[in-house]
């Protein structure tokens, strides 16, 4: 072994579980986030206009939702069309004994983004649309909205707490991995000490590796994460949704950021338990 290393290979394992477990963790609260948002994502909001309409105020209208930061989809829905896909549903005969008669208003069939929309946005944006004079009503499940929004609240807060608590302890699993393999090197360290080695010369190799190790581990713990993503998703279940989103990547950056720190505050740490130790308390 040089200088200041570690068994590098055990640490490396044992901090790389460590973080993996803590990564299974964040993208576990990831696609429950995610599930939360193509619920809310697929809750469609209807605009109903009265008739008679004019085809420029409706293409204004049309515009003004296609380019609101909330929407995602927009369609138009002539009477004409909604009753069409009526007759598909009800049958011909059916249709044939309503007389000619049309109940259905032209709509606008809406879909907003699912990680934007809150109950709170929508009122907004209700409020807005029946300014509009062609505007006569607007329908959403806004109940359902408000409980798909204790349930984000909910996860949210449960996963702050455990994941504090996965993070202490993560960060205990690779601290004593770390101060079991510098325990080997004491007497060496000691050593160092007794031939006149300053302080800073002994920790530095010693940090240097604990910061290589942990970022090692955390990107075994990336790679490894990911592979398990690909293979559910390849015999599972589709995760095609949660390995497109970007947040996935951030996920991978954080846990990269964290490994390094941890490493690097690991060896830091267990290196003051001895250094300037008689030989007696290392023994």
């Amino acid at each position: 072994m040089t200088r200041g290393s570690l068994p590098f290979f055990s640490t490396l394992l044992s901090s790389s579980l460590a973080l993996f477990l803590l990564g299974a963790y964040i993208l576990l609260l990831l696609l429950g986030q995610l599930l939360l948002e193509q619920a809310r994502a697929g809750l469609e909001y209807r605009v109903h206009l009265y008739t008679p309409v004019d085809s420029l105020q409706v293409h204004a209208l049309y515009e003004w939702l296609r380019r609101h930061p909330l929407v995602r989809e927009v369609r138009y829905i002539s009477p004409e069309e909604a009753m069409e896909n009526f007759r598909e549903i009800a049958g011909e005969e059916f249709v044939r004994a309503m007389e000619g008669f049309n109940p259905f208003p032209p709509t606008f069939r809406v879909l907003f983004h699912g990680e934007k929309v809150r109950s709170d946005s929508i009122l907004r944006l209700t409020t807005h649309l029946l300014e509009w004079d062609m505007v006569k009503e607007t329908e959403y499940p806004r109940r359902l909205l408000e409980i798909l929004e204790k349930r984000t609240t909910t996860l949210q807060t449960i996963g702050l707490a455990v994941g504090v608590i996965m993070v202490v302890v993560t960060f205990l699993l690779i601290f004593n991995t770390v101060r079991l393999a510098i325990f080997a090197r004491r007497l060496e360290i000691r050593t160092m000490e007794l031939v006149g080695a300053t302080r800073p010369y002994i920790q530095k190799p010693f940090l240097r590796v604990g910061l290589i190790q942990g970022l090692l581990s955390a990107f075994l713990a990336c790679l490894g994460l990911h592979g398990a993503l690909l293979l559910i998703d390849r015999y599972f279940l589709s995760l095609a949704f949660l390995l497109r989103d970007p947040r996935l990547a951030s996920v991978y950056a954080v846990l990269l950021g964290f490994g390094g720190v941890v490493g690097y505050l690991a060896s830091k740490f267990a290196l003051e338990r001895f250094l300037n130790q008689t030989l007696e308390k290392l023994i």
